[in-house]
């Protein structure tokens, strides 16, 4: 038995340096998109109905497949929108294009700023005071998700216009 396992592995260990260099151990390493929130770093008060929410995010990718072509409609960039409280209301997405972020050359790796400027939000109806949270998700083309970042809260006012 001692002898078939000195065979065995004596075996095995002849065949690692041949193996070493075959394509058909490669295992690609996944490399999903990392983000992480620039601005705003704190509660933001809103007009509601007047002020546009501004975001910028840094938006990394160590293989570099982030964005898309210019003729692409493929959504890389999902907002949630989420409002706690009475009255319901009905989650919602928003959906976003990132541009091709490649770079050239052999460096693939990506270290990117992304601004975004969103439409007034409104309040519900009835209410002087309203909050929502916003929730990013950001996907490459390899479909690797990035975690979700969760935003500081979005307070809106109502200004008596």
């Amino acid at each position: 038995m001692k002898r078939l396992f000195n065979r065995t592995l004596l075996l095995l260990l002849g065949l690692v340096p041949a193996l070493a260099g075959c394509d058909l151990l490669f295992i690609p390493k996944i490399f999903p998109p990392e983000m992480s929130l620039e601005e705003p770093m704190d509660t933001v008060w809103l007009r509601s109905g007047e002020d546009s929410l501004h975001l910028a995010f840094r938006l990394l990718d160590e293989d570099g497949d982030l964005g898309r072509d210019s003729g692409d409609q493929t959504r890389d960039l999902w907002l949630l929108e989420v409002r706690y409280g009475f009255p319901p209301f009905d989650s919602t997405y928003r959906e976003f294009s990132v541009p091709n972020l490649t770079p050239k050359g052999a460096n693939k790796r990506v270290d990117a700023h992304l601004s975004l400027r969103l439409d007034p939000f409104t309040l519900r109806s009835d209410l002087s005071v309203d909050s929502l949270k916003l929730f990013a998700v950001l996907r490459d083309r390899s479909g690797n998700f990035s975690p979700v970042l969760a935003l500081p809260t979005v307070y809106l006012w109502n200004s008596g216009n």
